[in-house]
């Protein structure tokens, strides 16, 4: 992409500080496994926003339509992990010196984090090129990066963990989301390179 076209770059800037500051907080306070999870989490969202839709805000509705489904699946895997207490039971499962309080969990994690989605769904809708960053936060942390954590933390106790039965709902649902999005990156460059192309042949 030209000098010209180039996007501008507060917008990268804002989020990075911001995912900096999250996973600060998570690192200090929630035990340390899932902060670890969180934490990677921010680092692979911004990664995937900056190589795939961060020049090019995603424009389909179908990839955003993916998304929301992904996002309404995310509250029913949270349900269940809210149902069958997984903050005590990671707190348990690890031996972890921090509590993690069940309200702290709900009003960060499941209000929180389900209103942030639902905006940057709307984001989206209309290019706004931070809206693009939650995607991306679902497709790689709260889909792909937390379904494969749930398989492996029932493997550690021996049993049912909570969030075990729709873990793989989340590596379906984040593979979709993946695959959409990096084929709209591959779409709207191919519509940028096309003019180029015909007025190189003329």
């Amino acid at each position: 992409m030209n000098a010209v076209n180039r996007p501008e770059p507060y917008s990268a800037i804002v989020m990075a500080v911001l995912a900096i500051a999250f996973s600060t907080w998570a690192l200090l306070t929630v035990p340390l496994q899932g902060a670890v999870v969180l934490a990677a989490a921010s680092v692979l969202a911004w990664s995937g926003w900056i190589r795939f839709s961060y020049a090019r805000p995603v424009r389909s509705r179908r990839v955003i339509a993916v998304y929301l489904c992904a996002v309404g699946f995310q509250l029913i895997h949270m349900a269940e992990e809210y149902t069958g207490g997984f903050p005590h039971e990671i707190v348990e499962l690890f031996n972890s010196p921090r509590d993690w309080p069940e309200n702290e969990f709900l009003l960060v994690f499941v209000f929180g984090f389900g209103a942030l989605y639902f905006f940057a769904g709307a984001g989206a809708l209309y290019q706004i090129r931070v809206a693009n960053f939650f995607l991306w936060w679902y497709a790689l942390g709260a889909g792909l990066l937390n379904g494969i954590a749930h398989f492996v933390f029932p493997i550690i106790k021996g049993g049912y963990f909570p969030g075990l039965y729709t873990a793989g709902g989340h590596l379906v649902m984040s593979a979709l989301l993946i695959y959409f999005l990096i084929r709209e990156n591959r779409e709207l460059k191919a519509v940028e390179t096309r003019p180029a192309a015909v007025n190189t042949t003329a």
